[in-house]
């Protein structure tokens, strides 16, 4: 399995992604399920994605399960050009701006491979102006042929690297998370398992929510779905790196279903008495704030887990931004877990749990 979760993460980590330009990511999600036909892939208009798996069954509708993760991470998105190599950058997303304006940047461009290596920058100076709602930063590169709409970047920091048990790179967050998603489809699918499951897949979630919120908006989510989001967490919260994954039972702004989360965890329970190398967490998680937020917020049943993340949004013990870091035990044990969840259900989970009561 865990071969099967670098194979399916490194390509996607690795691409480059800032806020409202998640393109590469979304298009190596399109070339996963092209190349897996049992899985239908749906678009909004606002340029979300929600790849739908089929296996047939006698599933209940209720028991129909979306896995969600956003394909952004923050970085800087260009506003304007000044000559000469020099250009007006936004900083969307929360980053530790002293840190950030320490950090050599490198720029992509939309119209060019996602296996580009990018161009170096440095942020020169601040810039203060009015009506911007994030930093505004002048950036100097050597070139001055890759700036215009289209052009962002991102921290000159190493995409994806593995040591020993860690797994680093300058976009954990939440493609970490996206890929244990696509893995989970792609073991259902493998495994031709009976049963339907769902991962959406969205944007600009570093900057509001803005992709969850317009797929609500729009009516692009299944209502009677059971939705668990999946998140890179920092272990600022209280959750340990390499003890599993985490269940998380709510963030900074928000408590989720109960039943859910008591059906996942009896899941779990069982998941860990036939599997003695499996573990996991249970914990709030409220440093910050998850997609499961708004889901609730709009009344869609929804649960949330994570795993457990090191230098969370690029916060390094140092005085520049680091690469952020997950354990790769964590990351292979929600994918066993999320399939478990997939194939048992979590409405069995329940029954169990309440048999348990009971007794």
């Amino acid at each position: 399995m865990e071969l099967d979760f670098l194979h399916i993460a490194k390509p996607l980590i690795s691409a480059p992604t800032a806020p409202f330009h998640e393109h590469f990511a979304f298009g190596i999600a399109r070339a996963f399920a092209a190349a897996r036909p049992p899985i239908q892939v749906l678009h909004d208009r606002c340029g979300n994605s929600l790849l739908l798996y089929d296996g047939g069954g006698q599933q209940e509708e209720d028991e129909f399960i979306v896995l969600t993760a956003h394909l952004d991470h923050p970085g800087l998105v260009w506003r304007t050009s000044q000559g000469s190599g020099h250009a007006l950058f936004e900083i969307l997303g929360g980053v530790e701006l002293e840190k950030a304006l320490a950090t050599g940047v490198r720029l992509f461009d939309l119209n060019r491979p996602a296996t580009q290596r990018g161009i170096p920058g440095t942020i020169v100076r601040t810039v203060e102006a009015e009506g911007t709602h994030y930093p505004l930063v002048e950036v100097a590169t050597a070139r001055d042929n890759l700036q215009g709409p289209g052009t962002f970047a991102m921290w000159n920091l190493p995409a994806f690297r593995v040591r020993g048990r860690r797994l680093s790179g300058r976009a954990i967050d939440d493609l970490a998370g996206a890929a244990v998603a696509l893995c989970v489809l792609d073991a259902l699918v493998r495994q031709q398992t009976p049963v339907r499951l769902g991962v959406l897949l969205t944007r600009a979630e570093e900057v509001g929510f803005v992709g969850m919120l317009a797929a609500l908006e729009t009516g692009f989510l299944p209502r009677r779905a059971l939705y668990i989001n999946i998140e890179c967490s920092s272990v600022a919260a209280g959750a340990v790196l390499g003890a599993g994954p985490i269940l998380r039972v709510g963030d900074r702004l928000w408590v989720f279903d109960p039943d859910i989360s008591g059906g996942m965890a009896a899941l779990a329970d069982g998941l860990a008495s036939q599997q003695p190398t499996f573990r996991y967490q249970r914990k709030l998680m409220d440093s910050g704030a998850c997609e499961a937020t708004p889901l609730m917020q709009a009344d869609y049943r929804t649960g949330a887990v994570a795993l457990p993340l090191g230098n969370y949004h690029n916060a390094g013990p140092g005085a520049q931004l680091a690469p952020e870091y997950i354990h790769l035990d964590d990351a292979n044990g929600l994918v066993r877990l999320l399939v478990h969840v997939a194939q048992r259900g979590i409405g069995t989970g329940l029954a169990h749990s309440a048999a348990a009561l009971d007794s």
